[in-house]
């Protein structure tokens, strides 16, 4: 049966294949993540206020913490699409602060603006919010051939700062983990493209005897 195989066609179904069950196994192991940073945005909020920035920016324990912080200098802010309090589409506008007694640079989620054009003068000074992971702009591929790496905590303010509408919070309730649906789909897809490949060469030998 293994010599009636056509080597080419046999070599691309069985990579795909893997590849499918291998992105499989990496949803499964980001549903486990999102599942425990479900639980920490339902338990942390009510732990002490610590200050940031600290050594790691990156440590997972510290998500969804509440942190103080002191911005000393403003260096830019980014626009980017968001949503306030409310639930009400804006423009989120995150401040990259720098401390000046560490000379680390970490970002403040300052508040919402309805016109994406209307940029914050702020200048700084003491903010305290829930962190957040910062914004990552890598794709999915990206993401899963990092090796895990995290993007660093944000502050999201929990008060809006020069005139901006408060930022929505994290919420528990909206948070829907659909990568246990997305490793099922990728395993199906995977056992799917074989038993096909395998009754379509079964029939291809049968036609030949």
């Amino acid at each position: 049966m293994l010599r009636r195989l056509p080597i080419l066609p046999t070599i691309l179904v069985v990579v795909a294949a893997a590849i499918m069950v291998a992105l499989g196994f990496w949803q499964i192991g980001r549903a486990q993540e999102k599942d425990r940073l479900k639980q920490a945005m339902e338990e942390r909020p009510a732990l002490p206020v610590i200050d940031y920035p600290f050594a790691d920016a990156t440590n997972e324990e510290y998500l969804y913490r509440r942190l103080r912080a002191e911005c000393d200098a403003v260096t830019g802010i980014d626009v980017s699409g968001g949503k306030d309090a409310a639930g009400r589409t804006g423009w989120r506008q995150i401040a990259s602060c720098t401390d000046a007694a560490t000379g680390q640079v970490f970002q403040v989620q300052i508040g919402v603006a309805k016109d994406p054009a209307e940029v914050s003068r702020w200048q700084g000074g003491p903010v305290e919010g829930v962190a957040k992971e910062s914004p990552d702009d890598r794709s999915a591929l990206e993401r899963m051939f990092s090796g895990g790496a995290r993007r660093p905590a944000m502050i999201v303010a929990s008060e809006p700062k020069a005139g901006l509408l408060p930022s929505q919070a994290p919420n528990p309730e909206e948070y829907r983990n659909s990568s246990w649906a997305y490793a099922g789909q990728w395993f199906f897809f995977a056992i799917t493209a074989l038993v096909i490949y395998g009754f379509a060469v079964r029939s291809r030998a049968g036609r030949k005897t």
